[in-house]
């Protein structure tokens, strides 16, 4: 639990530095560029903390498939707030989109028997577990260097 709290907070960062260097930049570049990049951060970053948040929270309540939705369309509206009017729904559609598919795979990954994944023990749950929050959180971390990266230019 400390690990995926840990990971959790890593991507946190990672979304509030892109967001600096996105916002301060986002004049430099023309408006598609922009939008791609914006597209990407929304969805992937709302897809990490979805599943993070996912995770995070107790499994017996309403409240646990609706937050990670919400911070997914907080997350996209952000990042769709730096696009001119009418592509800053893109950054919102992707943000939503991300907070579901992270949601989902939440869900799946603390019960596999929701897709009839058929894993008998707890410590195979727990590896895959493990496996994946780590495989996401190097994904959204190789995500958010290439987009600084390409805002140096």
């Amino acid at each position: 639990m400390l690990l995926i709290i840990l990971l959790f907070m890593w991507c946190v960062g990672e979304i509030l530095i892109n967001y600096r260097v996105v916002r301060k930049k986002r004049l430099l570049f023309e408006d598609r560029f922009t939008k791609t990049i914006c597209m990407a951060i929304a969805s992937i970053s709302s897809f990490a903390t979805a599943l993070y948040f996912e995770l995070l929270l107790p499994e017996d309540q309403i409240a646990t498939y609706l937050l990670p939705v919400l911070l997914g369309v907080f997350i996209g509206w952000q990042f769709g707030s730096l696009i001119k009017a009418p592509a800053s729904l893109n950054g919102l559609y992707n943000g939503v989109i991300g907070g579901v598919m992270g949601m989902m795979l939440g869900a799946v990954l603390k019960n596999p028997a929701l897709c009839n994944i058929p894993l008998d023990s707890n410590s195979m749950i727990a590896s895959n577990l493990f496996t994946i929050t780590i495989f996401i959180a190097f994904s959204h971390s190789l995500v958010c260097f290439f987009i600084r990266r390409s805002m140096r230019g």
